[in-house]
C-alpha cells in the first residue's frame, strides 16, 4: 500500500497554495518560540522551520507557561501557528514556505492524524507507523530529554520516505532503520550559518569555559567528567578520569551522591548535542553542579589538545597528565596541539 491519498492530497494542495498567497514568507533571521513538549506537532514545526522556512532562525523553547518574547509563537494557545480541529500547528506553518512541495503536505496530513487520533479508523497506515516509531524515539532519550538533532534527524527519514512515495512497509524500514543508527550526536546536517534552537529553563544548564575548567581542577576542586557515548566509544579514548552514563540510564538510582557534591559535572559527547541532554537530566535529578564545556564537546577538547586517555592507557597515567596541564592551564592551551 502506498501512502498518499490521491484525492485528499489535490484538495489539500489546492488549499494550502491559496492560503501561501495571501501570507508572509520567509523572513530572515527571524525568532520563532514554543513551549516544551512532547507533540510530534510541535517537534515537526521546529523541523520545519529550520529546514524548510527560514534556517537562520533562532527558535526558543521554554517551559510550559512562560512568556515567548519571540517574533512568531508556534504551538502555543493564542498563536496562529497551533494545532485545531482542522488542522495542525505544522499544517498552518506551511503557509510561510516560500516553495511549498506535495512531500510536506502529506507530512501536514500524517503530523494532523497523529494529533488527532483520525488514523484508528481509515486505511491510512502511515500515520500508526510514524507515532509508533516517534514514540520509541522518546522512549529511547526517556521522553523529555530527547536531543533536537535526534528529532531532525527522525523527520529528515520521514520526509525522504514520503518523498520516495515508500510504502507502508518501506516507511516503517526507513523509520526503524534510522532509529537503529541514531549515535550520540544524532546528525541532523544543516548549515553552518543556521539559526540555534535553544531550550531555556529556570535552572538553566551551566556552561563553563574551558580555561575555567582548567582552572577549577588546579585549584583542586571537584570535577567530574560524565561521558554520554557509546560503550565503544568511550573505551577508545575520553577525557581522563571520566566516568560512562548514558542518556537512557540515567535515574534516581543511577545518580550518585558522589555526583552531587562534586563542584562541577560535566557532561560530554562529541559535540555536546547529547551532553547537553545529560547535563539537563542530572540537573533534574538533584545535581545542581551540572555543566557543559565551551567550546564544546570531545571534538573541542582534542582540538585543543588536551589530555586524553587511550584504551591502554592507565587512569593514573592520563590523569597525572590532565593534572599537570590544568596546573599551567594558559600554556596547556596556547599550544593548541590536535591529537
Amino acid at each position: 500500500m502506498k501512502i498518499w491519498h490521491g484525492a485528499a492530497f489535490l484538495l489539500f494542495l489546492s488549499t494550502a497554495f491559496s492560503f501561501a498567497s495571501i501570507s508572509p514568507f520567509k523572513s530572515t533571521g527571524s525568532s520563532y518560540g514554543t513551549w516544551q513538549s512532547l507533540e510530534p506537532d510541535a517537534w515537526a514545526s521546529v523541523w520545519l522551520i529550520q529546514a524548510h522556512i527560514d534556517p537562520e532562525a533562532n527558535i526558543t523553547i521554554r517551559p510550559s507557561g512562560f512568556e515567548l518574547d519571540v517574533d512568531t509563537p508556534f504551538a502555543v494557545p493564542g498563536s496562529d501557528f497551533v494545532r485545531d480541529r482542522s488542522s495542525s500547528g505544522f499544517e498552518k506553518l506551511l503557509a510561510k514556505v516560500e516553495t511549498l512541495d506535495p512531500t510536506l503536505i502529506r507530512m501536514g496530513e500524517i503530523v494532523h492524524a497523529m494529533e488527532s487520533a483520525t488514523w484508528a479508523s481509515g486505511n491510512d497506515e502511515a500515520p500508526r507507523i510514524v507515532e509508533q516509531a516517534f514514540r520509541t524515539l522518546q522512549d529511547r532519550f526517556d521522553r523529555d530529554y530527547v536531543p533536537v538533532s535526534c528529532y531532525g534527524q527522525f523527520f529528515n527519514a520521514l520526509y525522504s520516505s514520503i518523498e520516495h512515495d515508500d510504502s507502508s512497509d518501506d516507511l516503517a524500514r526507513n523509520l526503524n532503520t534510522t532509529l537503529a543508527s541514531i549515535e550520540s550526536d544524532c546528525a541532523w546536517d544543516r548549515p553552518e550559518n543556521s539559526g540555534q534552537v535553544v531550550r531555556k529553563e529556570q535552572n538553566r544548564v551551566k556552561s563553563v569555559e574551558m580555561s575555567a575548567l582548567l582552572n577549577a581542577i588546579a585549584n583542586g576542586q571537584k570535577v567530574i567528567f560524565v561521558d554520554t557515548r557509546e560503550t565503544q566509544e568511550f573505551e577508545e579514548g575520553r577525557i581522563p578520569g571520566a566516568i560512562n552514563i548514558k542518556l537512557r540510564n540515567i535515574d534516581a538510582h543511577t545518580v550518585t551522591q558522589d555526583l552531587k557534591s562534586a563542584d562541577i559535572v560535566v557532561s560530554y559527547c562529541l559535540k555536546d548535542f547529547r551532553g547537553y541532554e545529560v547535563a539537563r537530566k542530572l540537573l533534574h535529578h538533584g545535581v545542581e553542579n551540572s555543566a557543559v564545556m565551551d567550546p564544546h564537546g570531545y571534538v573541542a577538547w582534542r582540538t585543543l589538545g588536551l589530555p586524553i586517555q587511550t584504551r591502554n592507557e592507565e587512569e593514573s597515567v592520563a590523569l597525572a597528565e590532565l593534572n599537570e596541564c590544568a596546573a599551567s592551564w594558559k600554556k596547556c592551551l596556547g599550544q593548541g596541539r590536535v591529537q
